[in-house]
């Protein structure tokens, strides 16, 4: 009778450990390729990638100042507290909701495209 509590035991035990278990690394959900359509200009781009423990996120967006076309900036971002949070450059705060599989923020609502599509909104003029 010992013998089988303890293997019940275990086997919760061990059941209990492995549920508590993260299936992915923090922020994998941000990673990609983004876009956003305001509608007045050509669409802003976004692509998050990891850098070590933290990402890089490039946006790309439409110049209009001198040789006019898309001019990328990139800068660091880290996870915040929340896993849903993404802090870009020490200031911005970008969301991630699942539901729309979209990242929000102040300025900006973007939703997931693939590479080749980001690929190709960039090559256009």
């Amino acid at each position: 009778m010992n013998r089988r509590h303890f293997i019940t035991a275990a086997s919760a035990t061990t059941l209990a450990i492995l549920a508590g278990c993260k299936t992915e690394p923090s922020g994998e959900k941000f990673i990609g390729y983004w876009f956003s359509d305001n509608g007045r200009y050509p669409p802003t781009l976004v692509h998050i990638e990891r850098n070590g423990d933290s990402f890089l996120f490039t946006e790309t967006a439409w110049n209009n100042l001198g040789k006019a076309g898309y001019r990328s900036n990139s800068v660091p971002a880290t996870i915040k507290d929340s896993e849903n949070i993404l802090v870009v450059a020490d200031s911005a705060q970008v969301a991630y909701r699942e539901a729309d599989d979209q990242i929000v923020s102040d300025s900006l609502k973007a939703r997931r495209i693939t590479e080749a599509e980001y690929q190709a909104a960039i090559s256009r003029k």
